[in-house]
């Protein structure tokens, strides 16, 4: 009979984390930001670097060490081998802490005095000035430390506390990094920023301004179709004229404006007609442009549709009612080039005739009212793309007891 044993090997991993750092007498303290998962570090800020103080976590030896930024490693400082460690320049500092058991453990932390002044802000274009804007912060005083996991990458620089607005508002407001990316302003706008908020009240905060001329410009325009008479079709008939207002925006010192194939023109509100039936219609597009940056933008295209001829008459009217409708024997018409109405009693004598296809008949001849009854009309048509109607009918006259 086989007998069987079973091995079971349990592997049990134990994640070490190192909670104690070096302590300061730092009137304010943060983090490092080295990133990539390594341990950070702490950075410690005083308003007198002569006065400032490290204390290395227990232990029972300890070595200093100072950082070196020729040679990117941490330096020793000979002597100095207490638990206490007065320095006396802005730098990195490493301390090595052996314990009761003879393991080594190394500590680093960085110590600046802060200098709350701004020598400028930028304005640089990110792509290109007429879409993005990137503005920055330029120090007097950078905060910089090193990376001392990584030498391939191993500068970093202090966050100082960053807080952007802008007059007008824009998309700058509630920024907090040192340089910002934005959509580029299509007005002069006036940008502000404070910085060292986080030091308060220990230093007094900075605010600093820098007002900017827009350079980037927007297209856009708005339009309105003159009246037409009250038997004209409103959409679309020739001669369609149109009036366009410029709305674009920012410093534009050129207009372009494109309609289709019908013409051009180059003023910022332009009244352009629209003469003939197009079968795909008139994209209408404004280029505008600020001729001292070289921006331009141009609008989408908003496409105008003139229609083909129609001509139709009513088979009746009732003139001399005082209720102020169907008053006039008139046509319906759009795109109407040349036009032509005769009206004729039932004798054949001509009573009304018109070239204007916004006019009508009111019923009288002369200065006498017409009979009612039948009346005969015979209308000529000529539309703006060489089309020709003829159309012959009878309408019937009405009066109305009022």
């Amino acid at each position: 009979m086989s007998r069987y044993s079973t091995i079971i090997i349990l592997l049990v991993s134990t994640i070490v984390s190192i909670s104690a750092q070096i302590t300061s007498n730092a009137f304010y303290t943060e983090q490092t930001q080295y990133g990539g998962g390594a341990i950070e570090d702490p950075i410690f800020f005083y308003d007198n670097i002569s006065a400032a103080s490290l204390t290395a976590p227990s232990g029972v030896e300890y070595q200093w060490f100072q950082y070196s930024t020729s040679s990117n490693t941490f330096e020793i400082m000979p002597g100095e081998t207490g638990s206490f460690l007065n320095i006396t320049e802005e730098n990195g500092y490493q301390v090595k802490v052996k314990d009761a058991t003879g393991t080594t453990t190394d500590y680093y932390c960085w110590n600046f005095v802060p200098l709350l002044s701004i020598s400028s802000i930028e304005t640089t274009p990110d792509q290109s000035a007429c879409r993005e804007l990137r503005l920055t912060v330029n120090m007097v005083k950078p905060l910089i430390y090193y990376n001392h996991h990584r030498t391939d990458t191993p500068s970093r620089e202090v966050d100082y506390g960053y807080s952007w607005s802008s007059s007008p508002i824009g998309p700058i407001e509630g920024e907090t990094d040192k340089s910002v990316k934005i959509t580029a302003p299509l007005e002069n706008t006036d940008y502000f920023v404070t910085i060292g908020s986080k030091f308060s009240p220990t230093l007094t905060p900075v605010d600093q301004d820098l007002t900017y001329t827009s350079v980037a410009v927007e297209a856009k325009y708005s339009f309105e179709t003159e009246g037409t008479a009250d038997n004209e079709a409103t959409e679309g008939s020739a001669p369609m004229v149109v009036r366009f207002t410029d709305e674009s925006l920012g410093n534009i010192s050129d207009w372009e404006w494109t309609f289709g194939d019908a013409g051009k023109d180059f003023i910022p509100d332009p009244t352009f007609t629209f003469q003939k039936y197009n079968e795909d219609g008139y994209p209408v597009v404004l280029k505008v442009t600020n001729l001292n940056s070289g921006c331009s933008n141009e609008s989408d295209p908003e496409v105008f549709t003139v229609n083909e001829m129609i001509v139709s008459a009513p088979n009746a009217f009732t003139p001399f009612s005082s209720i102020g409708q169907n008053d006039e024997f008139k046509v319906a018409y759009r795109s109407v080039k040349k036009f032509t109405m005769l009206i004729y009693n039932r004798w054949g004598r001509k009573v009304f005739q018109t070239n204007d296809p916004a006019k009508g008949w009111d019923g009288r001849i002369g200065n006498q009212r017409a009979e009612a009854g039948v009346y005969f009309f015979k209308i000529e048509a000529t539309g703006f793309k060489g089309e020709k109607l003829d159309l012959d009918g009878v309408v019937h006259l009405i009066i109305k007891n009022n």
